[in-house]
């Protein structure tokens, strides 16, 4: 009974610590909702049939999988049939370009692709093996705030570019790409010339903290995860328009008409479609509180010397929530590591390769200097996300790059 206690009493005070962390960190991953674990539960245990079985079993698997499907759907303005659930946003981009590319390959299309120079590596990786293949690849530059040039797209569109992807929101520094223009002018250029240009956009940031109407927006395919606004890791979404072809470029058995081939993770299917629900009817009322959450932080981070946003300066410009900027002479590491003490969970826009931290491409696409670079941080809030949690990290923050208070302090 004594070891009993002694477990309780340590799980009683790893959850008071769990409530009194500051978790700031949601573009990376988001905490699964308590709806959608409920919801999940049961395909975890009695309704833990194979969607593929035509049994009592199985077809209420694929009643389950069928009613996901169709969330997903409303979510984003499309058709259940436009949907194909994955694991993850980017198998969806890897889906997305590569078994395009092998359509383009096998009907002697051009070999031309177009990608931003702020893609996620889940496409900059795909498109630099299929340069390494023989495709002509445009990377588009972008000004000091992130966004693309349009001239630049309609140049490499006109010399006859076959395939299109550009983010949505960039993660690393929030900026909005022009979705709209951009489908325009690919849809313009694609009617003068009198053929078909693929149109991929990684929505991955976007899906839950922005209204998507895909039947008004006329991509060919769209690609998100579930991780990002409530769902488990392990589950995501390809939109792709009914008509546009795509090859496989994994293979085994027929499920998701043959484009995700494997066992459907039941579970984790319902699981994103509770959180497409979810995020449908409350994504007006979450936009709203998280420009307000970003406005606040940002004015009480510029009145402090020496820090400078990244990305772009309008919150309107940049994902609700999102908030990027870099200090002189603070790693953004270091900053970090500081925040971490005082239970504030936040990331930072370098990466570290073998013990070297080096600024990320998509500072250094916008123009910063390696210093700046390597000083960014960025802070992104969620659902979860209060006003006290606000207050909090202007506090903590403020005192930190003002150097009041010592990073090895755990102090209260």
């Amino acid at each position: 009974m004594r070891g009993c206690y002694h477990v309780a009493s340590r799980l009683t005070k790893w959850y008071r610590l769990m409530e009194a962390l500051i978790y700031l960190d949601n573009s990376a991953t988001t905490r699964v909702r308590p709806e959608v674990l409920e919801a999940m539960l049961p395909y975890l245990s009695e309704n833990f049939g194979n969607p593929s079985s035509i049994h009592t079993q199985g077809r209420k698997a694929r009643e389950a999988v069928e009613q996901a499907r169709q969330e997903v759907a409303d979510l984003l303005g499309c058709q259940p049939r436009e949907v194909y659930f994955s694991s993850c946003g980017t198998l969806s981009n890897n889906v997305a370009l590569l078994g395009r590319a092998r359509f383009v390959e096998a009907n002697g299309l051009n070999k031309h692709l177009v990608v931003s120079r702020i893609e996620h590596p889940s496409v900059m990786g795909p498109a630099q093996y299929l340069e390494s293949q023989g495709f002509r690849v445009t990377y588009l530059p972008v000004d000091r705030e992130g966004v693309i040039r349009l001239e630049a797209l309609e140049t490499a569109l006109r010399q006859g570019a076959s395939m299109v992807s550009i983010m949505w929101a960039n993660n690393e520094i929030g900026v909005l790409q022009p979705v709209e223009a951009i489908t325009e002018l690919v849809e313009k250029v694609a009617a003068e010339q009198g053929r078909e240009i693929y149109q991929h956009c990684d929505a991955v940031q976007v899906i839950g903290k922005l209204p998507v109407d895909l039947e008004k927006l006329k991509l060919s395919s769209l690609s998100f995860s579930g991780h990002k606004f409530g769902a488990p890791k392990g589950i995501g979404a390809l939109f792709l328009r009914r008509l546009v072809n795509v090859m496989p470029i994994i293979f085994g058995g027929g499920q998701e008409m043959g484009l995700m081939p494997g066992t459907e993770p039941l579970a984790n299917i319902v699981a994103l479609g509770v959180a497409s629900r979810l995020a449908r009817l409350e994504q007006e009322e979450l936009q709203k509180r998280l420009l307000g959450y970003q406005e606040k932080l940002i004015g009480a981070l510029l009145q402090l010397p020496g820090v400078e946003l990244t990305g772009p300066s309008s919150a309107h410009r940049r994902l609700p929530g999102h908030v990027s900027f870099c200090a002189g002479g603070i790693e953004g590491e270091a900053l970090v590591l500081k925040s971490d003490l005082r239970g504030m969970a936040i990331s930072s826009g370098s990466a570290c390769h073998q013990g070297i931290i080096e600024p990320s491409a998509v500072l250094r696409a916008i123009g910063l200097s390696p210093e700046k670079a390597l000083g960014s941080v960025r802070i992104t809030f969620g659902r979860d996300s209060s006003d006290a949690d606000v207050e909090k990290a202007c506090v903590i923050l403020q005192k930190l790059l003002t150097g009041v208070l010592p990073g090895a302090e755990r102090g209260g």
